[in-house]
């Protein structure tokens, strides 16, 4: 019984490999070139999806800085004010 069941899953897995392996067929020049320029815009366009990313992450980081900047300039004038007024 598990002698069968190997032996068909070899033949499956021999079955697959070889379909996989059909003959090749030789672009021609003007193929080639489409391939070529397909390529270019599909580098072109995930680069442009990739800047942008980037872009805005580097936004983000940068409000973020200056949310936190504002924040601690704030609480150090408070507690400067407080210290000023009341520690006197």
């Amino acid at each position: 019984m598990l002698t069968k069941k190997i032996c068909i899953a070899f033949l499956f897995l021999w079955l697959n490999s070889c379909a996989g392996n059909g003959p090749r067929q030789n672009l021609s020049p003007d193929d080639n070139e489409t391939v070529i320029s397909d390529r270019q815009q599909a580098v072109s366009f995930f680069a442009g999806i990739y800047k942008t990313y980037r872009d805005t992450e580097r936004s983000i980081d940068n409000l973020q800085y200056d949310i936190r900047d504002g924040i601690d300039n704030f609480i150090y004038d408070v507690e400067k004010d407080y210290y000023n007024d009341y520690q006197k």
